[in-house]
């Protein structure tokens, strides 16, 4: 360290020290402590909601005055508390539910304060004028239209309006038009959707400011809101990083059915692939509930014929679904209009349309996504899952024609195919941004000394966890989050927010017991003992067992025979017709060290090989690195598949998937 280094060092050393004498907050503080204290505060807060959800209710209960009515001879002659106790201990009452609330309506007011009821059961069973209440509140506001919304409203002093502009509005299924028009591509036959005005539409023009609910909490890995946050939610939604790689169980997937046949409104081959797919999946992945969307009714009901034959005959399937039905998530079948409020942790689509029979083009109609509003519908469509979705398409994104008069729908769908087949979007888990403070750089600086290679402020929309550390074998993963007390912990709104849900959120998408957090006064006053601590928690964390998201999406570390990170290949380099191969498996997914078989798609005859390497490139000797633009394609891709190769300044180039083959590493077994 020069002269003047030292000097500066000293100097500010000495503002450091003299802050902490002259601070009795800053003297005082322990991570520790403090770390004592916000775990308290966690458990504390959960136990007071819990708390306050019975004070509530004890409350209501002491002060309900329930009217006792008027007694008689008859049933017909009693009201209130008198028919309640006549009723209460029958087990079929035989008075009507709508004229129970009629007549003892104020008395189940005071007993039970909150009803929970569609418009439909608020016109069929509360008399007008008979009951009132102090606030309604309409969730899934988007789906009712304000006529069906004003007997509820009328019955309210305050109201409380909820939904999403960006998903279905309300909808017609039984408007009559032309047969011109209606033979389209829907299924709905001479049946069409004609969209209105709905009661949220009407709320949000009227009365300002909205308030807008913005983190987002069911998706477990960002690629399956990615899409729907840029293209419909101009990237406003908070969505949490996951610490794990995209893979066949998490994440967004594009299965291409090449030789599929769209046929009288239904496509046969998708549907055995889909059908296929999920019978492997409630064989292999039992633990994950299921839903199929299909995009129009006839496709659906042509799955379920399908599923419905093959389940007779498997044993595991009942198991399948008598567990999730009991636990409210069982299996589904529906079609795209159908499908808002429901998720699952994997979701299937068949896109359904495809080439007709002896044609080589795609026809430009989708239904209802080429109408007004379609894209609102794929919006749901695209954020039912929770681990996963695996999109079944006939169509590949090129087969959809886009140009000035394409409909909003037909474009997304076209857009969302892009992305599922490449996961190219302009969202990045690693932001490319850079420390919040010279704190982090200090934290970064010695990760990387000791070996670690370190992300700084990593996320996806909205939230940045302040250090990510990638995991030392499973690179595409992360071993850790180290969380600084700096911009992003103070911008909490509150202490719940700051010191109790962001990481509860994190831990549910996989970061649970992988976060450790750095008080920079500890750092400062101690910076060895901190950064002791820290590296003992990141060793320990590497001899624990690899959790399956890793296993099943990256491999191993790079096979013995992997070119060397640097320097020229020596020519007595084993070549890759020399090494020794497994047998070919339709399901593999291709990694660090396969030899993968791929054609261009316009000329499926000549075939190319090249052998993944963790970081080699050598063209003379089949060697393409996973860091490259052909690498990177190629990683994660099955046999079948279509990949897109983009090089800046060249055209795309698309191949077809035609063989994997995996190397036998002897020196692990």
């Amino acid at each position: 360290m020069s002269t003047e280094t030292g000097a500066i060092h000293r100097f500010y050393a000495t503002v450091a020290q003299s802050a902490f004498e002259n601070s009795a907050a800053l003297r005082q503080f322990s991570g520790r402590r403090h770390a004592s204290v916000r775990q308290d505060f966690a458990s504390l807060d959960k136990e007071i909601i819990q708390m306050r959800g019975r004070q509530v209710a004890q409350e209501c209960k002491r002060l309900a005055r329930p009217p006792a009515g008027t007694s008689g001879t008859r049933v017909a002659d009693k009201t209130e508390m008198e028919l309640l106790n006549l009723l209460i201990p029958q087990q079929r009452p035989r008075v009507p539910v709508r004229q129970m609330l009629r007549r003892a309506g104020r008395a189940i007011q005071e007993l039970k304060p909150c009803f929970m009821m569609g418009p439909q059961a608020v016109a069929q069973f509360l008399a007008p004028g008979h009951l009132h209440f102090d606030i309604v509140v309409m969730d899934e506001a988007s789906q009712l239209r304000p006529e069906e919304a004003i007997g509820a409203i009328a019955r309210g002093s305050q109201l409380v309006v909820v939904g999403d502009p960006k998903q279905l509005p309300p909808t017609s299924f039984f408007s009559r038009v032309s047969a011109a028009d209606g033979d389209g591509d829907d299924g709905l036959g001479p049946l069409t959707t004609t969209e209105a005005e709905s009661i949220l539409d009407v709320c949000i023009s009227h009365f300002q400011p909205v308030r807008t609910l913005r983190w987002h909490y069911r998706s477990r890995h960002e690629s399956l809101i990615a899409f729907s946050n840029h293209h419909f939610y101009r990237g406003d939604l908070v969505v949490f990083p996951s610490p794990y790689p995209k893979s066949k169980s998490l994440g967004l997937r594009y299965q291409h059915v090449a030789d599929g046949v769209y046929e009288n409104q239904m496509n046969h081959v998708e549907a055995r692939r889909v059908v296929d797919a999920a019978v492997d999946h409630i064989l292999n992945r039992p633990d994950d509930s299921l839903g199929i969307v299909t995009l129009n009714i006839k496709q659906r009901d042509l799955v379920a014929e399908l599923l419905e034959e093959r389940l007779r005959v498997l044993p595991e399937a009942v198991d399948f679904k008598e567990r999730w039905e009991a636990e409210g998530m069982g299996l589904f079948i529906k079609n795209l209009e159908n499908v808002q409020g429901d998720e699952r942790d994997c979701i299937y689509i068949s896109t359904t349309f495809g080439k007709a029979r002896g044609t080589d083009v795609v026809r430009q109609n989708f239904g209802p996504i080429s109408r007004d509003g379609g894209w609102r519908r794929l919006n749901v469509l695209f954020t039912r899952a929770r681990k996963s979705v695996a999109v079944f398409s006939s169509m590949r994104p090129e087969d959809i024609v886009v140009d000035n008069k394409t409909p909003e729908g037909t474009r997304a769908l076209r857009n969302y195919l892009e992305y599922a087949r490449t996961g190219v979007l302009p969202v990045e888990r690693e932001t490319d941004l850079p420390p919040d403070s010279d704190f982090e750089i200090a934290v970064m600086d010695v990760l990387r000394g000791r070996g670690y290679e370190v992300e700084p402020q990593l996320g996806v929309a909205g939230f940045r966890i302040d250090i990510g550390v990638k995991h030392p074998v499973h690179r595409s993963g992360y071993l850790a989050a180290v969380e600084c007390d700096g911009a992003s912990y103070h911008s909490g709104v509150s202490v719940r927010d700051r010191d109790r849900i962001r990481q509860e959120i994190l831990e549910s998408l996989g970061w649970r017991n992988r976060i450790w957090r750095i008080w920079s006064t500890d750092w400062f006053r101690n910076p060895l003992a901190e950064t002791d601590r820290l590296l003992k928690f990141l060793d320990d964390l590497r001899q624990q067992q690899v959790p399956d998201e890793y296993l099943i999406a990256e491999m191993a570390p790079a096979p013995a025979y992997a070119a060397p990170p640097s320097g020229d290949v020596d020519q007595d380099d084993e070549r890759p017709e020399d090494l020794v191969f497994e047998n070919d498996e339709d399901e593999l997914e291709a990694e660090i060290g396969d030899l993968v078989t791929f054609a261009p798609a316009d000329a499926l005859d000549k075939e190319l090989q090249a052998r993944i390497t963790a970081r080699q490139t050598n063209p003379d000797l089949g060697l393409v690195a996973e860091t490259t633009p052909l690498g990177s394609v190629l990683i994660g891709s099955t046999v079948g598949e279509t990949v897109v190769l983009r090089v800046p300044g060249k055209a795309p180039q698309s191949f077809v998937i035609q063989g994997i083959k995996r190397s036998v590493d002897e020196t692990v077994q």
